[in-house]
């Protein structure tokens, strides 16, 4: 009897054991980043206080621990405050171990080269054009019958990308309208993409008496335009960034797809102020003809390109990291007051480090009376203000709070290095 007692007991602790280990597991695995950002020829202190040790099989010196350089399959406790000394710019994948036995988690180790930027806070045109026709829905089409038919239910669904009719590239909106519109009602061949896959249907048109031409019963978008804040500009390379968030659809909710794009100069003519529940917004003028740079990239967390280098000038700043930036004092620059670039005071009072939302890693509450007075705290259109603290450009300001104008959301500039390259 008190042999099987034992046993029971013994059993119990096992499973107690390995519930605990596979409870670290998840929460340790939950707490550590899915990557990590270096600046080479910087130390950075990390001070996870966790249970677990760090392995990487790069063998060239480019990351070091505690200002030693790493080599094969070195293992380090993390259960104190540890530097990682970056060499040289590069990537590299470090492993974290629990009890220096189970594996965690592998993390990228993305290492920035020493940078200078210009911090801009320049509000420009944004002007792009989607690759492809956008679709942002299907609908009805009456024919001379009076009969309603919707021929491309269950075939094309917002979010859809027409690139070709019956063979022929569909630049715009009027291409489409003239290839469908002029046809003689027998089936058109459409291609298009679905989330990066190209496929093909087939789709008869509809003659609309209303309109005098034949229908597909689709509303499409072939480009956009809006007003935004340039984050930075690197004068070695004549990249900017900018927004520190992706340009999404307003109707199908998705990211936009580029096909190509421009930033251009604009004037301010109006700011609407937020107030509770109502974001203001900056509106303006867009001098189409006056193109600063192009866009090649529209990410989730900003919009990058070229852009020439008499168009961004100023001193530059070096750069900071999420582990260097700190709650209290900082600024924004923006140029809401007219042509010339203010900084103005705020107040970072989160700091999410190794955050799930790469737009979102800190709060900030706009306190200065003059900004405040303007704008009524954060509107649309300042997305992309660059923020400084302590000398340095520390990230951009990227979304306002709906029901606190005075607060919202900030990027770390790392992120949006990362994107820019």
């Amino acid at each position: 009897m008190e042999g099987n007692t034992g046993k029971c007991r013994w059993k119990c602790l096992t499973l107690w054991v390995v519930a605990a280990v596979l409870f670290c597991w998840g929460l340790i695995r939950f707490l550590l980043p899915d990557d990590m950002t270096l600046m080479a020829g910087r130390t950075t202190a990390y001070n996870l206080r966790l249970p677990v040790s760090v392995k990487t099989e790069e063998s060239v010196e480019v990351l070091g621990i505690s200002a030693k350089p790493t080599a094969d399959n070195f293992h380090l406790s993390l259960g104190t405050e540890v530097s990682a000394e970056a060499h040289e710019a590069g990537n590299t994948e470090v492993t974290f171990y629990l009890f220096d036995k189970v594996p965690v988690k592998t993390v990228s180790a993305n290492i920035l080269p020493d940078t200078k930027l210009i911090p801009c806070g320049r509000t420009v045109g944004v002007q792009m054009d989607t690759d492809g026709l956008l679709v942002l829905g299907t609908g009805f089409v009456e024919d001379a019958e009076g009969n309603k038919t919707e021929p491309c239910k269950g075939i094309l669904q917002t979010g859809d990308l027409i690139q070709s009719v019956d063979g022929k590239a569909m630049p715009n909106k009027e291409a489409f309208l003239e290839a469908v519109g002029s046809h003689d009602g027998t089936p058109v061949q459409v291609v298009f993409t679905r989330d990066g896959v190209e496929q093909k249907a087939e789709v008869t048109p509809v003659y609309s008496p209303a309109d005098g031409a034949y229908k597909l019963g689709i509303w499409i978008r072939d480009s956009i335009q809006g007003i935004g804040t340039v984050t930075f500009f690197d004068e070695t390379t004549d990249r900017f960034g900018a927004l520190g968030h992706g340009i999404y659809d307003v109707d199908t909710g998705g990211l936009m797809s580029l096909k190509q794009g421009h930033i251009t100069s604009s004037h301010l003519t109006e700011i609407v102020k937020g107030q509770k529940g109502e974001p203001g917004e900056l509106n303006g003028i867009i001098e189409a003809d006056e193109v600063l740079g192009d866009i090649e990239k529209n990410t989730e967390v900003g919009i990058y390109g070229t852009a020439d280098t008499s168009a961004f000038t100023g001193e530059s700043y070096p750069i900071a990291l999420q582990d260097e930036i700190q709650e209290g004092k900082a600024q924004i620059l923006s140029n809401i007051a007219g042509d010339e670039v203010r900084a103005y005071d705020v107040e970072i009072e989160q700091v999410h480090r190794f955050g799930k939302e790469s737009s979102k890693g800190m709060v900030i509450h706009v306190t200065d009376p003059d900004l405040l007075s303007k704008t009524g705290g954060i509107v649309q259109g300042m997305s992309g203000s660059p923020i400084l603290q302590n000398g340095k450009l520390v990230g951009a300001v990227t979304h306002v709070f709906v029901n606190d104008p005075t607060r919202g959301y900030g990027i770390f500039i790392e992120n949006m290095l990362e994107a820019a390259a």
